[in-house]
């Protein structure tokens, strides 16, 4: 008989992570424990156990969740034998997922308190997006910015490289703080999605972010995200000011030792950017590279 799944605390240890990964690719298959256990051969009792965080799955129950689920089975292959090599060393850092094994991934990801609009159960904006060969490049996956009250945990990891053309001009480097009287005209600046969990870990998150036509988080659900602006780590993106909004933060908050994260931030920051298009939107600070979250000499948006 099934059990209702437990409360997964995500701690950035092997097993935590691989339970939730395997999590996030049933919740994006739209599968349910039994209708998985009618495509892979295994019992509910032993696929939810998979998922439990609480010990190793065998390699064939791994590949026979990720298969079912339509995942690429050699990339969760690979993942598993790099989780068994970080248990088998000891280590407490858990190895990059097998986001490939996502591409495309299936829609029905559910997000908690994101500003991509996914408080609604039902939205899809964990999609993972498919391979790209125009000017874009390949992208991988990265995170969405929140408050720092509604952030919940449902975050994770991949990098990547993500390359915005925008024709502007511009000026010379003056200042490196904003409150200078003289300014840049514009600055490029790198996108760092990553998420601060635990005392010491620092990952990616799995959804894009995007610019905003306002400075605040969940605008996705909001109406105010600019579509089609989706980016990813490593991203660079154009800004030609900056302004006060929001405070957000790249803390997971519900994991234990937050506080002692050396690589979580807060910060109220958001900058003025433009896509390739000529549309005109805000980013947050918080999801920039540290040398970027400071005003890059920038003057303060007006208008």
């Amino acid at each position: 008989m099934a059990r209702p799944e437990q409360d997964l605390v995500r701690d950035g240890t092997p097993l935590r992570e691989l339970a939730f990964w395997l999590r996030d690719l049933r919740a994006g298959s739209g599968l349910t424990y039994a209708r998985l256990a009618a495509r892979s051969g295994y019992s509910i009792s032993t696929l939810q156990e998979a998922a439990a965080g609480r010990r190793l799955p065998t390699l064939a129950v791994t590949v026979a969740f990720a298969r079912a689920c339509g995942a690429d089975q050699e990339a969760w292959q690979r993942y598993w034998t790099q989780v068994r090599r970080a248990l088998d060393s000891g280590s407490t850092v858990a190895p990059a997922p097998p986001w490939d094994a996502e591409l495309p991934r299936p829609d029905g990801l559910r997000r908690t308190n994101g500003p991509s609009g996914t408080d609604d159960p039902g939205h899809a904006d964990g999609t993972q997006p498919p391979s790209r060969t125009d000017e874009l490049g390949s992208l991988p996956t990265a995170g969405t910015p929140r408050s720092k009250e509604a952030r919940t945990g449902r975050i994770a990891a991949a990098s990547g490289l993500l390359l915005v053309a925008v024709g502007v001009t511009g000026g010379l480097w003056l200042a490196l703080s904003p409150d200078l009287p003289a300014h840049r005209d514009f600055a490029s600046v790198v996108v760092q999605n990553k998420v601060a969990i635990g005392p010491t870990t620092l990952v990616e998150d799995k959804t894009p972010a995007y610019l905003s036509s306002e400075t605040i988080s969940h605008c996705a659900a909001r109406g105010c995200k600019l579509a089609g602006t989706e980016m990813w780590s490593g991203a660079k993106l154009v800004v030609f000011c900056w302004t006060r909004g929001e405070k957000l933060t790249n803390e997971d908050i519900t994991s234990a030792a937050i506080a002692a994260n050396k690589g979580g931030v807060t910060s109220d920051l958001w900058y003025r950017a433009k896509w390739k298009d000529g549309r005109t939107g805000y980013f947050p600070a918080v999801y920039l590279v540290p040398a970027d979250r400071g005003g890059s000499g920038l003057a303060h948006c007006t208008g």
